[in-house]
C-alpha cells in the first residue's frame, strides 16, 4: 500500500494504483466510520446513521456523503459473485478487501463545510450526524479492485473525434450495453443510482459499472421507508442511463453534423430525458424533496 500511486480522492473515498506480481490493482479507500465499526454494525448492510432516502440521488448541486462502507462492500461482493459464476460480466472483480487504520482523513472539499450541507440537504440531524463522523473516521475499508483504466465519458469522448462511423459503432454499443447491464442489476434487486460516463469503464467492448457508493438492493437490511423507495424507483437507473446518454451525445455532438442513427437514438431518448431533466431542475433549485416522476415517466415510454 505505501507504494501504491495514488490517483485522486472525492466524496466515495480516496484512489490508488499498485502492482501485484505484475498485474495492475485498483485500491479504493473507504472511510469506515466509529459507528460503523460497533461490533452490531459491522457487515452491516442497514442505513445506520438514518440518512433520507433522498441522499440517493447522486443530481444534487452538493454531493451526498453515502449510505456507509459496509454497504459499497457488500454490493462489490454481490458484483463480483456475478461475473464469477458468469451471470454478467459487466463489474470490475473485486480481488480482496480489508479493514485498515487510517489516521489522518478529513471530509472532501465537496462536503467540508458541513453547515452547507445539511442546510442544501434539508437539515437533517443524521445527516449532520454522518458527515461530523466521516470527518472523525480513523479507519477505512481498502478495496483491491480489477483496473479498468478507460472510463465511457472518456472512451466516448475519442469516438467522436475519431468520425462518424466510430462513433454510430459506439452509440450501438452503450445503448445496448447501458439497457443491458442496468436490467440485470434490476432483475437481481440492485439499483446503482450514479450511473454516470465517469461511473462507467470500458475497454471498448463491454461497460463496466462501478462506484456503488449510492446504490440501494433488496438485499440490505431496509427500514420500510427503504423498501418502499426502492420499489417506487424500480425503473430510475434505465431513465438516468438513457438520460446522461442523451444529455452527453446533445453537447458533444452540438456543433457538428449528426449521423442518423445517432438521431434515431436521441429521438427514442428525448422524451424520456424531458421528464428527467425537469425533475434534475426542481430538486437541485427548489426541493430535494421533489417526489421521483415515476408516473409521468411511465407515460412516455
Amino acid at each position: 500500500m505505501e507504494r501504491a500511486k495514488p490517483l485522486g480522492s472525492g466524496i466515495g473515498g480516496s484512489s490508488s494504483l499498485m502492482e501485484v506480481g505484475g498485474i495492475p490493482v485498483f485500491v479504493k479507500r473507504l472511510p469506515l466510520t466509529d459507528l460503523e465499526l460497533l461490533p452490531e454494525n459491522v457487515r452491516s448492510t442497514a442505513n445506520v446513521f438514518g440518512l433520507p432516502t433522498s441522499c440517493h440521488y447522486g443530481v444534487g448541486l452538493i454531493g451526498g456523503p453515502g449510505f456507509g462502507a459496509w454497504r459499497e462492500l457488500a454490493v462489490h461482493t454481490m458484483t463480483t459473485g456475478w461475473v464469477l459464476s458468469r451471470e454478467y460480466e459487466g463489474f470490475p472483480l473485486m480481488y480482496h478487501w480489508r479493514v485498515l487504520p487510517h489516521p489522518g482523513q478529513s471530509l472532501p472539499d465537496e462536503l467540508a463545510d458541513v453547515d452547507e450541507v445539511v442546510a442544501y440537504w434539508g437539515g437533517s440531524p443524521e445527516l449532520r450526524g454522518r458527515l461530523e463522523a466521516l470527518r472523525d473516521a480513523s479507519a477505512s475499508i481498502a478495496l483491491f479492485l480489477e483496473y479498468i483504466p478507460q472510463n465511457l465519458h472518456d472512451w466516448l469522448g475519442a469516438q467522436v473525434a475519431a468520425g462518424d462511423e466510430a462513433i454510430v459503432r459506439a452509440c450501438r454499443l452503450v445503448e445496448e450495453q447501458l439497457r443491458a447491464g442496468v436490467s440485470f442489476m434490476n432483475s437481481r434487486g440492485l439499483l446503482h443510482f450514479d450511473g454516470h460516463f465517469q461511473n462507467i469503464l470500458t475497454d471498448g467492448e463491454r461497460l463496466y459499472f462501478a462506484d456503488y457508493g449510492l446504490a440501494i438492493s433488496s438485499r440490505f437490511d431496509l427500514s420500510e421507508e427503504e423498501a418502499g423507495f426502492l420499489a417506487d424507483h424500480r425503473d430510475y437507473d434505465l431513465r438516468y442511463t438513457a438520460t446522461h446518454l442523451f444529455l452527453w451525445l446533445t453537447t458533444a455532438l452540438r456543433s457538428a453534423a449528426v449521423p442518423p442513427e445517432v438521431a434515431a437514438l436521441l429521438a427514442r431518448h428525448a422524451p424520456v430525458a424531458g421528464v428527467m431533466t425537469d425533475f434534475y431542475r426542481r430538486f437541485r433549485y427548489e426541493s430535494r424533496q421533489t417526489p421521483y416522476p415515476a408516473g409521468e415517466l411511465r407515460s412516455v415510454r
